[in-house]
């Protein structure tokens, strides 16, 4: 089989949707793209269509990679080859490419993500040279029905990014890191209850996924945390609370106190250095 590539910027956006989709079907976890979920990834997570890549096999698009920048550092944010071509050495082909494109362009490092129960997507990972920074993990609150209903004040969502950017854990995942999270516009919201913010999804449909939770570095180990989850829960009744896996294992216990329960999927936030 005769693999090649073009960039993703030579395609139209509903063309890299459906070669997206085709590379994750039968996936580990059931996975599907659309156009508006597609732009939204490219403008959140700063993906770079000129850096990244449709796998060809014989001429036809078979494979992509997509490639987020920033700085000097650069992420893999979504690989897939269509189920028919699977096996056949291509994605090992096309992680050659873009790590060696990585180097050519002067970045220092490249990250991604993978679930950790996908063994052979680990493996092939492991083998192009990435080692595990942390476990990221996901949790759920199904039953919320908390009464702590202080009051909360509403700042922009890019006031937040800035305090995760000073004050966050380091080498976060990078969505939930605050140059991404400082994308992200209304119906999303951010909350301050004095020292602790939080950033939630749209508060008015039924599943609301927490993408962050702060506590300024003089105000922790006291409960704040804990604290502002059952606050923000209280405020917005009758919904069901989600952690994606992305949380790093380390931040679960805070998440744990105010009644989630962690879910069975998690995944390894992974880091390959370049030379």
């Amino acid at each position: 089989m005769d693999f090649s590539i073009k960039p993703a910027s030579g395609y139209p956006v509903p063309d890299l949707v459906e070669v997206l989709n085709r590379g994750f079907e039968g996936y580990f976890v059931p996975i599907t793209f659309n156009v508006t979920a597609f732009l939204n990834m490219i403008r959140k997570d700063g993906l770079d269509l000129t850096s990244s890549r449709v796998l060809l096999a014989d001429e036809q698009p078979i494979g992509i990679a997509l490639i987020a920048r920033r700085g000097w550092t650069s992420r893999l944010a979504a690989m897939g080859i269509a189920i028919e071509t699977r096996g056949k050495g291509g994605g090992s082909w096309l992680m050659k490419q873009i790590i060696q494109e990585a180097c050519d362009r002067g970045e220092r490092e490249m990250v991604l993500e993978v679930i950790e129960q996908n063994k052979a997507a680990v493996h092939l990972y492991e083998r192009c040279g990435f080692d595990v920074i942390r476990r990221l993990i996901g949790l759920i609150r199904k039953d919320a029905t908390e009464t702590q209903t202080n009051e909360l004040k509403q700042i922009d969502i890019r006031e937040m990014g800035r305090l995760i950017m000073q004050y966050g854990m380091p080498n976060l995942p990078w969505q939930l890191s605050g140059e991404s999270l400082a994308q992200m516009n209304p119906p999303a919201r951010a909350y301050q209850n004095g020292p602790a913010y939080a950033i939630i999804s749209n508060p008015e449909v039924k599943d609301i996924v927490i993408w962050s939770l702060l506590v300024e570095p003089d105000a922790r180990g006291k409960g704040l945390g804990a604290d502002m989850l059952k606050t923000v829960m209280a405020n917005h009744t009758g919904k069901i609370w989600h952690i994606p896996a992305l949380l790093p294992e380390e931040l679960g216990k805070v998440y744990e106190r105010a009644g989630f329960e962690r879910e069975d999927l998690s995944q390894w936030q992974m880091r390959r250095v370049l030379e």
